[in-house]
């Protein structure tokens, strides 16, 4: 038992060196402040109770309180030595001055009176130990009082008189002296000694650690003539020794983004110890061996290339050809496989089913320059340059071979958004003058591209499309496909293009009125155009179908919402009158989670009224989740939005909104409109239109309104709201404001058949 107590006491006083995750305070410092405590209270225990008998006998009242008193807060300290280890060691430091001053009060001899002051002095030493230098400096400073005090003969005995002297405190003030100087603060001391040692040998062995990994790697690694690579468990290359830069033609601290080990060796297998793989390397077919070796760090392993290129020539050699045929497959001019060898091989690709091919043809554009000023033998010399330029700059499976004089062939698998950025980096990094023979050759290519067909996978049409579409314009990056082309560019460049005019605030609106068979203006409808500072005017009717199918459409929506929240904000301030705008929303709007909060945060934020908003629901795009979209809707309407059915008479699920959504408007689409005072039987489907919405109690607009005879037949139909140029074309917000400050804009003058602005 006394054993068992022994070792936790053991345990509690000499705490590890190593702190916990979390913990701001040194171990030892505790381990420190404990011992000390600890100890200097249980010493003191012997002198604690002499005195209180002492006391009890000379019937000395406050010395029994005052005792208990120091014991309470050395139990406290102890307690919250690691919980509350500052307020601890604040505790023992007020401990140390209070039983100074009570040696100094309560003892009458003058010379054992002054050892109070004397007791102070350790102050610094126990703050340095526990708290640190800035504390201990602070106690330094601190201790000049009771040095002055010493020196003035200043005691606090003198203001205290008649008090009983208490017999042997000449021996309890030394005994407490002694203890705290002596022991107390000697294993304070001690303890701080043993943890800097502590600390001092991890860190030698650390440092020796260090070294011998240092030297460990730099033997098997740097200074190593094999090449060898440092692959993370998710294939990115981390680091590359000299030897596979030379032996890769690599320049792995220039690149830009992450190497991936499958970007190198496709057929590379993970859990393979050793293979085999081929990759062109410099206009030539090579064949490397990579061994996997694991590193002591489960996250990364070794990666050794062998050149076997020889062995596996040998090989295919005496397996699969003659030497005789593989002359036939190479271009003797570039030492490049010639356009038999590519037919072979993109046959071979396209026999295998769901493979998408792209041909790439990069032709010299001076090549009658090169071979008359330098000679023919330095044009094909630039051509391989350009195929280690590719190869050395882009890292991505493909395989090339000549296809003619001054022209490269790459077969590669990538899709065409990310072949456009090889080719545009390609390019980009390509110099513009070449060094053969310290003759300076100047570059100027231009890339033909041409993508497999699914229908007909044929092989040389596809050759033949590239070389066609090398010099089917003067632009350096051409297509053949003009229907994959306008795809590309209109999914991929354009659809980037608008997300960035998204965030960089490219977009704008007009607004085009809406008027009364008075010509009152009653709303306008908020239109975004997009003027890009890349490719110039963008019709609304190329980018808004690509912003739906990409799904672009909601943030262009967003945008829209904040964007005319924010001018009617400037108009009502301007002192206007303004008229509700309307505002397109798509069912993928109505399928979004935080469409209808953006939209009532946006009124909120610049102080708008719901009834200046309305919402046109268009056909074109229709929402996935009905039931989502018609609550949306309905608490929309709740708000006091007005909803509007847009293109009303297009599609078929028209008449189903009608129904059931909380319509207040309808527009007419523009297709019933054209025309009308010609066609009866649009005039008739105007007509039952007009009616049945009469009956449901909504309202009617005609949109897309062109002649003025067009007008004239739909009052006579009952249709009183109009949209149109025969009004006015789509405005910005300034010629806007100019209608807003008028009541009627427009007066209809049925003997001259225009609008006129009236005169008052």
């Amino acid at each position: 038992m006394r054993k068992l107590l022994g070792m936790r006491l053991f345990s509690y006083l000499m705490l590890s060196d190593e702190s916990p995750v979390g913990q701001q305070v040194e171990q030892w410092r505790i381990s420190a402040l404990r011992i000390m405590t600890v100890v200097g209270y249980l010493l003191y225990s012997i002198v604690a109770i002499h005195c209180c008998l002492n006391a009890m006998n000379t019937n000395i009242s406050y010395i029994i309180p005052l005792i208990i008193a120091f014991y309470t807060l050395g139990i406290l300290q102890l307690y919250f030595s690691k919980s509350h280890y500052y307020i601890s060691v604040y505790t023992l430091l007020f401990s140390i001055v209070a039983a100074a001053i009570c040696i100094n009060l309560l003892v009458q001899i003058p010379t054992l009176a002054m050892l109070g002051p004397v007791f102070v002095f350790a102050l610094p030493l126990v703050a340095f130990i526990l708290l640190g230098a800035k504390a201990g400096v602070i106690c330094m400073l601190l201790n000049i009082i009771p040095f002055i005090a010493l020196l003035s003969g200043f005691q606090l005995n003198q203001l205290i008189e008649g008090h009983v002297y208490l017999d042997h405190a000449n021996t309890y003030v030394m005994g407490i002296i002694f203890i705290f100087f002596n022991i107390c603060v000697p294993l304070g001391v001690a303890r701080a000694s043993l943890a800097a040692k502590r600390l001092n040998q991890q860190v030698v062995a650390h440092n020796t650690v260090l070294q011998q990994q240092n030297t460990f790697y730099r033997t098997l690694f740097v200074k190593t003539e094999i090449a060898k690579l440092v692959v993370s468990n998710e294939g990115i290359i981390s680091e590359m020794n000299v030897a596979a830069e030379k032996l890769l033609q690599c320049e792995f601290n220039e690149l830009i983004h992450p190497l991936n080990l499958s970007s190198l060796f496709a057929e590379f297998r993970f859990d393979a110890i050793e293979t085999v793989v081929n990759r062109t390397l410099a206009g030539r077919m090579k064949a490397f061996k990579l061994t996997r070796s694991d590193l002591c760090s489960n996250s990364y392993y070794f990666v050794t290339i062998q050149d076997v290129t020889a062995w596996a020539l040998l090989q295919k050699t005496l397996a699969a050809q003659t030497i005789l045929s593989k002359k036939r497959m190479l271009d003797t001019v570039t030492g490049l496989p010639n356009r038999e060898w590519l037919d072979n091989k993109i046959k071979q690709m396209l026999s295998e089913p769901q493979v998408e091919l792209s041909l790439i043809v990069c032709k010299i554009n001076n090549t009658q320059f090169i071979e008359q000023k330098y000679g023919f033998q330095y044009l094909s010399q630039l051509v391989r340059k350009i195929a280690e330029h590719w190869q050395t700059k882009t890292h991505i499976r493909c395989h090339l071979a000549s296809i003619g004089t001054g022209k490269l062939s790459i077969i590669t698998e990538l899709s065409p958004m990310d072949l456009q950025t090889q080719i545009t980096a390609f390019i980009r990094l390509l110099p513009q003058v070449i060094m053969i023979d310290e003759q300076k050759l100047p570059v100027d290519i231009k890339v033909g591209i041409a993508f497999s067909d699914t229908s007909e996978r044929n092989s040389d049409k596809l050759i033949n499309n590239a070389l066609y579409a090398v010099d089917s314009s003067p632009l350096q990056i051409n297509y053949h496909d003009t229907v994959s082309q306008e795809r590309f560019i209109e999914h991929q460049e354009i659809n980037i293009l608008l997300n960035e005019a998204i965030s960089n605030n490219e977009l704008s609106i007009v607004y085009q009125p809406k008027v009364k068979g008075d010509g009152r203006l009653v709303g306008v409808e908020a239109l975004l155009r997009w003027h890009s500072k890349i490719i110039g005017i963008v019709s609304p009717a190329i980018f808004i179908p690509i912003a739906e199918k990409s799904g672009l459409v909601t943030q262009l929506t967003l945008w829209l919402v904040t964007a005319v929240c924010e001018q009617l904000h400037r108009w009502q301030q301007d002192g206007l009158k303004v008229v509700p705008v309307a505002i397109n929303v798509s069912g993928n709007d109505l399928d979004q989670e935080y469409f209808h909060e953006h939209l009532v945060n946006s009124l909120v934020e610049f102080k708008i009224s719901p009834q200046l908003v309305e919402i046109e629901l268009t056909e074109s795009s229709r929402s996935l989740d009905h039931g989502k979209a018609l609550a949306t809707t309905r608490y929309l309407a709740n708000w006091g939005f007005c909803i509007t059915l847009d293109d009303f008479g297009i599609g078929y699920s028209g008449l189903s909104k009608l129904m059931s959504y909380p319509v207040k408007k309808v527009k007419i689409d523009r297709q019933f409109i054209k025309g009308i005072h010609k066609d009866d039987r649009k005039a008739k489907v105007v007509e039952a239109i007009i009616a049945m919405c009469n009956v449901s109690h909504v309202e009617i607009l005609a949109e897309g309104v062109e002649e003025f005879e067009e007008v004239d037949k739909l009052l006579l139909l009952g249709c009183s709201n109009f949209q149109g140029f025969v009004f006015s074309k789509p405005l910005d917000a300034e010629r806007t404001s100019g209608l807003l400050k008028k009541q009627n804009v427009f007066a209809y003058d049925g003997i001259t058949k225009a609008f006129i602005r009236p005169s008052s």
